[in-house]
């Protein structure tokens, strides 16, 4: 199994705009030319809900703490942060980063060849701080920062909640008008489907322009499928070549989203994009929404008068099985080790941990909070997703370690349905599966 590792993912969304370094011995010293205020740099990407309670936990640090200043600074998201963030932390020109991919599972015994992820070789080349004494880390639970926050026994990041990403938004009003009850199991997920369609009802809506979003309803489906339910033992077996992106389970997977995809989702459904689509739920134009939980917030704001719930995707026709959602861990912070502030940056983490400043950066963010006795004021929270975290099992993107120089089909440990007819090429689910086993196989270390 994996070694006290763990994942922490996150939801990102909008624009790049990587603000200029500091410069001169002003900027070594963490101090700023104005007013020699020491300044702490913290990076992020855009998000309007977080970075809204980043800044107002920001402006209550510096009125407590006026010695300082904080700069934060804001970047598109996925790709683009990324090369913030290594542009900044290889340069020592950050205190405080946001992790946007997470601490993924780093290489195994059971992965040769597997690519180290940016979070090991920073913290293995002494760019990321340690954690472990810092008395904060004892206000978040500890089987969170177990999971999401630990490598080789030492606390490196700060997990800061949990999303789960295998659910669908729901119209209560358009089920109850209809007599229609929350599925258990995949037979009657199909039959909510078909009923909605005889009614004239679309069933489902998804953003499928961003191609990502159709990952979400894949992860229900791998979670409680690949393995038997056991997907960590399916991906150590297709490392060792006894299991296989091709095999009876893989394929069902795949084919259980292409009935979703051809015969339940919106018209057009390939050209919505991911602003978009919780528009079309929140004005009745879709049932459903496949979307992360962290989403919760867009739809609400899209139409306040709607109620709406969330329920798991059921893959399989053991309700008990499928009760639970699939997550990851959302925004982790890290302290840069050598950047120009690391006293501010304890500083500031301490801060931002404290329970009055965490709970507003939470409930901003919609998040299942990872520290204990945070009242959330969320009915959404508290009623649509508690209930159904059962273990709160990790998502095949997270748990998965992809070979180095992977396919188009599986590259960022997906599986890739957009490429299934009538969009993509594919035109069953057999013929994905098993161009996906070559460019598995292809990628094999020599």
């Amino acid at each position: 199994m994996i070694k006290k590792l763990s994942a922490i993912l996150l939801a990102g969304a909008l624009t790049f705009s990587l603000a200029a370094c500091g410069s001169s011995d002003s900027a070594d010293k963490g101090t700023s030319a104005k007013g020699d205020k020491k300044v702490i740099k913290i990076l992020h990407w855009k998000q309007d809900n977080i970075n809204k309670a980043v800044e107002e936990i920001n402006k209550k640090f510096e009125e407590k703490y006026p010695e300082y200043k904080i700069e934060y600074t804001t970047t598109g998201p996925d790709d683009e942060y990324k090369q913030a963030q290594r542009a900044r932390i290889t340069a020592n020109d950050v205190d405080v980063l946001a992790d946007l991919s997470g601490m993924r599972l780093s290489p195994q015994e059971w992965t040769p060849g597997a690519k180290v992820p940016d979070w090991q070789q920073w913290i293995d080349t002494g760019l990321i701080a340690d954690l472990s004494d810092q008395a904060f880390i004892k206000n978040y639970n500890a089987n969170d920062i177990e999971k999401a926050g630990t490598y080789n026994d030492k606390v490196y990041a700060i997990p800061t909640g949990k999303v789960a990403m295998s659910g669908l938004f729901y119209n209560k009003e358009i089920f109850e008008q209809n007599g229609l009850s929350v599925p258990k199991t995949w037979s009657e997920f199909i039959k909510l489907n078909d009923d909605l369609k005889a009614k004239g009802i679309t069933p489902i809506v998804v953003a499928g322009k961003d191609v990502w979003p159709l990952k979400l309803p894949v992860f229900a489906l791998q979670a409680k499928i690949l393995g038997g339910g056991d997907q960590q033992k399916w991906i150590e077996g297709v490392w060792k070549g006894e299991t296989a992106y091709n095999d009876e389970e893989a394929i069902e997977v795949l084919e259980k989203m292409k009935t979703l995809q051809d015969n339940y989702m919106i018209d057009g459904f390939m050209g919505i994009d991911y602003a978009t689509a919780p528009s079309y739920f929140a004005t009745g134009k879709a049932a459903m929404l496949a979307d992360g939980s962290w989403d919760a917030p867009t739809v609400a704001a899209a139409n306040p008068e709607l109620k709406f719930g969330y329920f798991p995707l059921p893959a399989t026709e053991d309700a008990a099985k499928n009760s639970s959602f699939v997550g990851k861990y959302d925004v982790t912070w890290y302290a840069a080790e050598k950047g120009p502030n690391k006293e501010g940056a304890l500083k500031w983490l301490e801060f931002f941990s404290e329970p009055e400043n965490y709970t507003t950066f939470v409930k901003a963010a919609g998040f299942i909070p990872t520290q204990d006795n945070i009242q959330t004021e969320s009915d959404f929270i508290d009623n649509e997703l508690t209930p159904y975290l059962g273990e709160f099992e990790l998502a095949y993107e997270i748990m998965m370690i992809n070979r180095q120089n992977i396919g188009e089909h599986l590259a960022a440990e997906g599986v890739h349905t957009e490429f299934l007819a009538p969009g993509g090429p594919y035109k069953t689910a057999k013929e994905l599966a098993d161009i996906q086993q070559k460019e598995w196989e292809a990628a094999a270390p020599k």
